[in-house]
């Protein structure tokens, strides 16, 4: 008996080496890090809302960060059809497999913007980032690069990466902005504070721009105004053409939600239900329109104007509030001096359509996409932004993605899938500008 126990333990023991030995082992890949940065803005100091001026900022380091860096970038370039380049035809260039030497030297960079809602953890804890970054430099589908990913939220939920307008603050005899200056914050104290305190390239060609939803705007906006300071751009569900705010029914819905009916006034319940509408943790986007309104308008505290005027809070014996676009009939009101021109003049379409931006944006590589189910239906906006570089000659791409069966291509699904893509895009961005 004794002779086939120890033969069966002989037997499992064997089988069991076995199991192991064809066990595939498992691969691991360099791990960069996450790694906070803190950023003191004087240009969001003294605001009139109290918002805070020191503002976290989350960095992704690449493997090997501390102590190697790209030295030189090659491109691999591929001709697939020799016949037809003897020929004088095109040549099938293949810009997938890069080639780079580890060496001393600095970083390309990308600032990659956070949605409506969000902070500085929007694509660490979010979309995961790092796992994303991780897995595409060590499948050399992109280079080692440090993506910064700012935190430009405020108490309204989102600053739309604007210069807020100035209000009066009494006790001051002086006038604010209202929420402060992130525009500024980003191409001014941002930058600096990355160039100074990192290992980073600091020249335009190794510098690009990006963000989803209200950070895709903001990514757009800025190349618009300031392309000297980036190689490329690129957005994903953009909300890129705000006339389409009103043809899509955003307004509308708005309306629906606070129980205002704009159809007969001067009711009065319905102009109580109109300066009743207000920002509520409930509805993401009646309170965007709040945050838009404090970016682009903010009610002027010496007009006696309550037209388009929302209180929001008592400020030294007076109220603090914004100017929402619509007065109480559901009109948006476009004539000079009131409110819809001010968000015009902050919107990427009319921008580029009325030619008020700098045109070395048209020598920047664009990228921008949107699923085709946007539930605020950025689709149409992206559509039009898309049409109007197209009738300005003006050289970029747009994708409108499908979801599949269950599943819609809305405001935030796939977006870690489109993430990749605008990685790949802005890393063979940085590679040519390298091979030049």
């Amino acid at each position: 008996m004794k002779k086939y126990v120890a033969l069966l333990l002989i037997l499992m023991a064997a089988f069991w080496g076995c199991s192991e030995k064809e066990n595939p082992v498992e691969q691991s890949i360099p791990s960069g890090k996450i790694v906070a940065g803190f950023v003191h803005s004087p240009s969001l100091d003294s605001n009139a809302s109290s918002q805070a001026a020191g503002r976290y900022v989350y960095i992704y380091e690449p493997p090997d960060y501390a102590v190697s860096d790209i030295d030189s970038f090659e491109l691999y370039i591929e001709t697939r059809d020799t016949e037809a380049s003897s020929q004088g035809y095109p040549v099938n260039v293949d810009t997938t497999h890069i080639v780079y030497y580890v060496r001393d030297a600095e970083y390309p960079s990308l600032y990659l913007l956070h949605g409506y809602s969000g902070n500085a953890n929007y694509y660490t804890d979010i979309y995961m980032i790092k796992n994303i970054m991780d897995e595409m430099i060590a499948n050399g589908e992109i280079i080692p690069m440090l993506i910064i990913t700012p935190d430009c939220s405020n108490s309204f939920g989102g600053s739309f990466y604007a210069n807020s307008e100035s209000v009066y603050v009494d006790s001051l005899d002086e006038y604010l902005s209202f929420t402060g200056k992130y525009e500024d914050f980003v191409v001014n104290d941002l930058i600096e504070y990355m160039n100074t305190n990192y290992n980073i390239d600091t020249t335009a060609e190794s510098r690009a721009i990006s963000g989803h939803s209200m950070g895709g705007y903001g990514a757009m906006k800025f190349a618009m105004k300031y392309p000297e300071l980036f190689n490329s751009v690129s957005s994903m569900s953009g909300p890129l053409a705000f006339p389409y705010f009103i043809t899509t029914g955003i307004f509308d819905t708005v309306f629906a939600r606070n129980n205002f009916n704009p159809s007969n006034p001067p009711d009065s319940s319905d102009t109580t239900a109109f300066y009743a509408i207000e920002p509520s943790a409930d509805d993401d986007l009646t309170s965007m329109m709040f945050a838009m309104g404090a970016a682009f308008s903010p009610h002027d505290r010496e007009s006696n104007d309550t037209t388009f005027f929302h209180r929001l809070r008592e400020l030294e014996g007076d109220y603090y509030g914004i100017d929402l676009p619509f007065n109480v009939s559901g009109e948006i009101i476009d004539t000079a001096g009131s409110i819809w021109p001010k968000w015009l003049d902050n919107d990427v379409l009319t921008m580029l359509t009325n030619g008020n931006y700098n045109t070395s944006f048209n020598n920047l590589a664009i990228y921008f996409d949107c699923g085709d189910a946007d539930e605020l239906g950025l689709a149409y906006h992206s559509q039009a932004f898309h049409a109007a570089l197209t009738t300005a000659d003006i050289t970029h791409t747009y994708e409108e993605y499908s979801g599949y069966s269950g599943f819609n291509a809305d405001h935030s699904s796939f977006i870690a899938e489109r993430l990749k893509v605008i990685l790949k895009f802005h890393s063979d961005q940085f590679v040519l500008a390298a091979a030049e």
